[in-house]
C-alpha cells in the first residue's frame, strides 16, 4: 500500500495515523529537494513497529529504524520521491500482531509550503502541565542512542542539543502534541528545550543541582568467544555474527536468524534475532569496523 504525503496548506509537516497488521507494510511517499531536512518520528503501541527510509532509486535503506530508533532528522543530498516504509518486525508479523501508530513527517523549507521562521520566538513556550510531575527527570530507554532536544514541542522544531541514557534533566512542565507528550527541560549542559516524554522517568535522587560533567558513554566490550580475525569480509559478516551471537547468548546457530549487512557511515551492522523459551524474541546487533574487524554483539 502506497500513500502520498501531502502537508496542509501553510504547514511544513503533518501527522498520519494508521494501523498495520501482520506482514502489511505502508509506504509513505514524499517529494523532497536536495539540501532540505526531513524529520520523521513514529509513535506506536507496538515495540516491534519501525520505519525505514529509502532514497529515490536506491536498493538499500537510507535509514533503518530497527537499528537507529523511531526518530530521525536527515539532511538530503538528492531530489526526488523518498519512501518511508512502516512495518512490523518478522517476530510480530508472524504472530499477526497489529500496531496503531502516528507518523509525523516534516520538511524544512518544503517547496510550496511556508518556511518556519529562522528566529525563535522571543519568549519561552508556556507548557500545559500534564499532572504535577517531578522536579527532575532521568533519561531511560535509549540504549546507545541519543535523544534530541528541540526548540519547541514538535519534531518540526530545530534540534538544539542531545541527551543520553542516565542524564538528569530539570522539569519545567509537559504538554501534548497530537498523541506525543513533550516536556520542557534543562539539560546537564544548561540547554533549555523540549524532549519526547516517553523516555523520561522520575528521578528519585532529586539532586539539588544538575551535573556539570557529561557522563561518558560506556564503550562496548568485545565478546571473548572465538578468536576474532583481523578482518571479516562483508559477505562473511552474517555468518560470523551468527557464531558470535551463539556464543554470547548460548543459543544454537540453527535457531538464529540474521539479516544482510547494513553499511553505516562509521561501521557495518548485522541485525539478528532468535525466539526464547518464554515465547518472546531476543534481538541483537553485531558491529564491525570499516576495516572488517569485529567489534561487539549486543
Amino acid at each position: 500500500m502506497t500513500v502520498d504525503v501531502r502537508f496542509p496548506r501553510g504547514a511544513s509537516g503533518t501527522t498520519l495515523s494508521d494501523t498495520i497488521e501482520g506482514y502489511q507494510t505502508i509506504d509513505y511517499r514524499i517529494g523532497v529537494s536536495a539540501g532540505q531536512t526531513m524529520s520523521v518520528q513514529l509513535d506506536t503501541n507496538n515495540s516491534s513497529n519501525y520505519f525505514n527510509i529509502s532514497a529515490p532509486g536506491a536498493s538499500d535503506a537510507l535509514f533503518n529504524g530497527s537499528i537507529s530508533g523511531n526518530s530521525t532528522n536527515l539532511r538530503l543530498t538528492s531530489s526526488g520521491n523518498y519512501t518511508i516504509s512502516v512495518y512490523l518486525m518478522r517476530n510480530a508479523a508472524r504472530r499477526n500482531e497489529t500496531a496503531d501508530f502516528d507518523l509525523t513527517v516534516s520538511v524544512d523549507g518544503s517547496a510550496g509550503q511556508t518556511p518556519r521562521p529562522t528566529t525563535l520566538p522571543s519568549g519561552p513556550v508556556a507548557p500545559v502541565s500534564v499532572g504535577s510531575g517531578p522536579d527532575y527527570w532521568q533519561v531511560e530507554g535509549l540504549g546507545s542512542d541519543t535523544l534530541n532536544v528541540r526548540s519547541g514541542p514538535s519534531t518540526g522544531n530545530p534540534v538544539i542539543g542531545t541527551v543520553r541514557d542516565g542524564d538528569t534533566l530539570r522539569n519545567f512542565g509537559c504538554t501534548t502534541s497530537g498523541s506525543t507528550r513533550w516536556c520542557q527541560v534543562e539539560t546537564p549542559r544548561g540547554q533549555r528545550g523540549w524532549v519526547a516524554g516517553r523516555y523520561l522517568h522520575e528521578s528519585f535522587g532529586q539532586p539539588t543541582s544538575l551535573p556539570t560533567v557529561v557522563r561518558p558513554r560506556p564503550q562496548p566490550q568485545p565478546v571473548g568467544s572465538n578468536p576474532t580475525p583481523s578482518a571479516v569480509s562483508t559477505a562473511d559478516m552474517p555468518r560470523f555474527c551468527t557464531g558470535e551471537a551463539s556464543a554470547r547468548f548460548g543459543v544454537r546457530p540453527a535457531e538464529i536468524t540474521v539479516n544482510s549487512v547494513l553499511s553505516l557511515p562509521g561501521n557495518y551492522v548485522v541485525q539478528g534475532w532468535f525466539d526464547q523459551a518464554d515465547g518472546s524474541t531476543q534481538f541483537f546487533n553485531c558491529y564491525f569496523a570499516l576495516d572488517g574487524s569485529f567489534q561487539s554483539v549486543r
